[in-house]
């Protein structure tokens, strides 16, 4: 049973509009220019709009540090002449749309015909994914992509071309975000049990197919292939560094990687190096890995502190924790209402659970900053969003529910019998006498009653 047509159209016309409002909204109160991670996206977005090529920002030779991914995305408004936080703001507006469509599309599934109008709310105000519309940063995009996965492949029709279209977004996600790969076991997770190898190998069958052509591109540019960027060795040697605390720190390269020239062949000797620690300290490693978990999930700040600047309503302190609060306290009511709403048998919590899990398996093995939670976000709606009351087959009922349950099967049941038991009245009457149902045999009127919960005439 889904949400009828009109009331579908009226929550998705909704949910764009607040979209739009609240982006734009943050974006007239904290013009930021890009920051962090994002002043380099931004450089290279401007160096791919000035074909320039993807290239290192020093020494001008091509390079696969970064995903490409968000950079290319920013780089096509760049070229219709828009001004960097322009370009940033219309291309996570575009981004976010997409995320509330895919969420109020899921919600609309839903037997409650207010879950659409409630998905809708939901998306657009959340109030992280709001600010983080002003972050020249790739979780925007790549939470967009994920949460049109997992949409497709919850699909209730489980088509191929479901899984198919599922694959090739999580492809696109993975130029943006490399880790969003691990999510092709969510594809699988959803399918029905006979189905889930093929779904699997349809899926990972298009995101092959949308990463090849920048796989061949790093084959033929760098020292050697490379699927998507050349950091994971950096990352990993971060979480392993002596003064780590779980974040991000400035890696120091060991001598035997420090002279190396080829970004490939870096990257290798890195990862090699934070194994070599990590073998030698498996348990700090372990302990480290718990740190940058709390450091990702434990609260919402990141949206925060990149738009505190001088020149904005978030410069003070007071401002800044007000601020950090409510985002935090949306967070863990996100949490809450997924972790409540969720369903055994159901294929969206069995989807939503594995990209959790696989989010929390990379930052455990890399390093951890709340604004990687983000991604999750819109993901975690699709469960927290929908009817309360479980409708599926071999799902779990309220204690409260079991007696409402029986008290419906025992009136259909009284209406089935009510009406069989009318037409035999009726069949056995003489033609003389009334119609059943005015003034018929005693044992129709008394299950007519039953039918309709009154007492018999």
């Amino acid at each position: 049973m889904t949400a009828p047509r009109a009331a579908l159209h009226r929550a998705l016309a909704l949910g764009l509009a607040a979209t739009a409002a609240a982006r734009l909204a943050a974006a007239a109160l904290f013009p930021t220019a890009p920051r962090w991670d994002g002043f380099f996206y931004h450089q290279h977005a401007a160096r791919l709009a000035a074909g320039l090529g993807y290239a290192d920002l020093g020494t001008g030779r091509p390079t696969a540090f970064y995903p490409v991914g968000y950079p290319f995305a920013l780089s096509l408004p760049l070229r219709l002449g828009l001004s960097p936080f322009a370009a940033v703001v219309a291309l996570n507006l575009l981004a976010s749309l997409a995320a509330t469509a895919a969420v109020v599309l899921v919600a609309a599934r839903s037997p409650d015909a207010r879950a659409p109008a409630r998905a809708a709310l939901a998306a657009a105000l959340y109030p992280g994914l709001a600010l983080w519309s002003c972050a020249a940063m790739g979780e925007t995009l790549t939470a967009a992509l994920l949460v049109v996965a997992l949409a497709l492949a919850t699909h209730p029709g489980q088509r191929p071309r479901h899984a198919l279209l599922a694959g090739a977004a999580l492809g696109l996600a993975a130029l943006v975000r490399p880790p969003s790969l691990l999510a092709l076991a969510a594809v699988a997770a959803a399918a029905p049990a006979g189905r889930r190898a093929r779904a699997l190998a349809l899926a990972a069958l298009a995101a092959g197919a949308v990463l090849a052509p920048w796989a061949a591109r790093n084959a033929l540019a760098l020292d050697a292939p490379a699927l998507v960027s050349t950091n994971g060795g950096s990352n990993a040697l971060i979480g392993t560094l002596d003064d780590a605390r779980g974040g991000y720190l400035r890696p120091v390269f060991p001598g035997a990687c420090r002279h190396l020239h080829g970004e490939v062949a870096r990257d290798r000797c890195l990862r090699h190096a934070a194994l070599s620690r990590i073998a030698a300290a498996p348990l700090r490693w372990a302990a480290l890995g718990v740190e940058k978990l709390v450091l990702t999930f434990a609260w919402e700040h990141d949206p925060v502190g990149y738009l505190r600047t001088p020149h904005t309503p978030l410069r003070s302190d007071r401002a800044a924790l007000a601020a950090t609060a409510v985002c935090t306290l949306a967070w863990w009511s996100l949490l809450a209402l997924a972790w409540r709403r969720r369903r055994a048998g159901d294929p969206t919590t069995r989807a939503v659970a594995v990209t959790a899990a696989a989010t929390a398996a990379t930052h455990f093995a890399f390093l951890g900053a709340d604004r990687y939670h983000l991604v999750l976000a819109p993901a975690l709606l699709l469960l927290a969003t929908r009817a309360r009351s479980p409708r599926g087959p071999g799902e779990t009922t309220t204690p409260l529910e079991v007696p409402m349950a029986r008290r419906r099967a025992l009136k259909d049941a009284a209406t089935r019998a009510a009406m069989k038991a009318a037409t035999a009245c009726t069949m056995s009457m003489h033609r003389d006498q009334p119609a059943c149902g005015l003034h018929c045999c005693t044992r129709c009127r008394v299950l007519q009653g039953a039918a309709t919960g009154s007492a018999a005439p």
